[in-house]
């Protein structure tokens, strides 16, 4: 698999795109009128900082992994369109199956590694940004991190307008937490993965809304395409709790008490069958990730990452021996979304840098959830989280999603990327708890 270094060459054409960038985005910059808008240029360097950290990192101290080979299968379709160019629209809607006409290209041989669906699909995503980059690792990559930055600020711009007095708690928790921000860069599919949630939950919220129902319904069926591709088992979770916040939103605009009670049961079967018929339609071209192999899927993770941890010193931990069925999962939940949230622990579990920088922020945010439900009281906190219907699906999917990345990843580092779609969620209710429950009962508070 190739590794790319930054050499001075990169440098520079990498630093022509970040000029670019910012011409750009200062012409999208959101009204200075809204107080987060504060916080749109330091999130745009943040992610230029951190998409160049996520290179210097793989190319220097992992030396290796799935960034290059999305990288390398990046030039396969970038030196197709360059050698054969009539042909590259075929080549950017055809599957693995149906592509035709082939140039015996440098990148030629690694045609056979593009197989898996997943792969197929970023290596064309990245041979498209080639073709403005020149084939530049560095800046490819700093280019795919700001357009993923894009659904990122999607998400923290509804929840802004959700709870606009906690727009810093926020920004903090979202846009500048340090693990969203270097998983969330560079070329991977968490960076995409992540977008494509911020996008389907600002698509949602603007529907609500009735607002840009066409471009909203755009966002979503791409989000969607991409999830289904990529990570279809985000989506296993992330649509019924979706469409729950959907239904407690239009039945909390309805302020006559009878009309509630008929709609609510209403609204719940409409949005439980199209749950249903969705999941059950990415289910069916999910391969491997398909409801039907999540227990194998599972299984392998578990395996795969006890193998690094025992083999290659990496940071691993144990749930002990997990039944794949409804009572084992309920077992093991709490503990599964401890560790998703609230490990790795500094001592203990700490055998690098890169486990070290987990730690802090997961012992941080465990100090952080103490304080808040000590401050507003247990009782008052499960209140909130059972009867606002934004802090109920918020912490649903934020629980749910914890305990399915807990119970599967065995393995800090992969554990890291993995929960990313998670903690924005878990951070915002945390958040709106303490909102809701300390700081806007005091006198005077905005």
């Amino acid at each position: 698999m190739l590794v790319t270094g930054v050499t001075l060459i990169d440098v520079f054409i990498s630093l022509f795109y970040v000029l670019v960038i910012l011409l750009i985005a200062s012409l999208l910059q959101p009204s200075r009128e809204k107080k987060y808008a504060k916080f749109y240029f330091p999130f745009v360097f943040s992610k230029i900082f951190f998409a160049i950290l996520f290179v210097l990192i793989h190319s220097y101290y992992y030396k290796g992994g799935d960034t290059f080979l999305y990288f390398s299968g990046g030039n396969f379709f970038y030196e197709q369109f360059l050698a054969n160019p009539s042909n590259s629209l075929q080549l950017l809607f055809s599957t693995f199956e149906s592509i035709q006409n082939i140039v015996a290209t440098s990148n030629y041989g690694f045609f056979y590694a593009l197989r898996s669906s997943d792969v197929y699909f970023m290596a064309k995503i990245i041979g498209v940004l080639n073709i403005f980059t020149g084939g530049n690792y560095l800046a490819s990559s700093i280019v795919f991190t700001l357009i993923s930055a894009i659904g990122i600020w999607q998400m923290f711009k509804t929840f802004c307008e959700l709870y606009p007095p906690i727009y810093k708690y926020l920004a903090i928790g979202i846009l500048f937490y340090p693990s969203l921000g270097i998983w969330g860069s560079g070329i991977l599919k968490d960076p995409l993965t992540f977008a494509a949630v911020g996008f389907l939950f600002r698509g949602a919220y603007n529907i609500v809304k009735f607002r840009k129902i066409f471009p909203s319904i755009f966002a979503i069926t791409l989000s969607l395409v991409a999830c289904s591709i990529l990570k279809p088992y985000i989506l296993y979770t992330f649509i019924p709790i979706l469409l729950l916040w959907i239904q407690g939103a239009f039945v909390g605009k309805t302020k006559n008490a009878l009309i509630k009670i008929l709609v609510t049961p209403i609204l719940l079967f409409v949005f439980i069958a199209g749950g249903y018929l969705a999941i059950s339609q990415i289910s069916s071209g999910a391969g491997k990730y398909s409801l039907e192999n999540v227990q194998s899927v599972a299984e392998g993770f578990q395996s795969w990452h006890t193998y690094l941890a025992e083999t290659r010193d990496q940071s691993g931990y144990s749930l002990g021996e997990v039944e794949f069925t409804p009572l084992g999962v309920l077992r093991k939940a709490p503990e599964a979304f401890f560790v998703a949230y609230f490990r790795p622990f500094i001592i203990g579990d700490v055998r690098n840098v890169a486990t070290l920088f987990e730690a802090l922020q997961a012992f941080i945010l465990l100090v952080l959830s103490v304080f808040v439900f000590i401050k507003v009281g247990l009782f008052k906190s499960l209140k909130l989280i059972v009867t606002n219907p934004d802090v109920r699906a918020f912490m649903l999917f934020a629980v749910i999603f914890g305990v399915t990345v807990g119970l599967t990843s065995y393995n800090f580092g992969a554990l890291s990327r993995y929960k990313i779609p998670g903690v924005p969620f878990y951070i915002a209710s945390i958040s709106i708890i303490y909102y809701l429950g300390y700081l806007k009962p005091k006198k005077g508070y905005q």
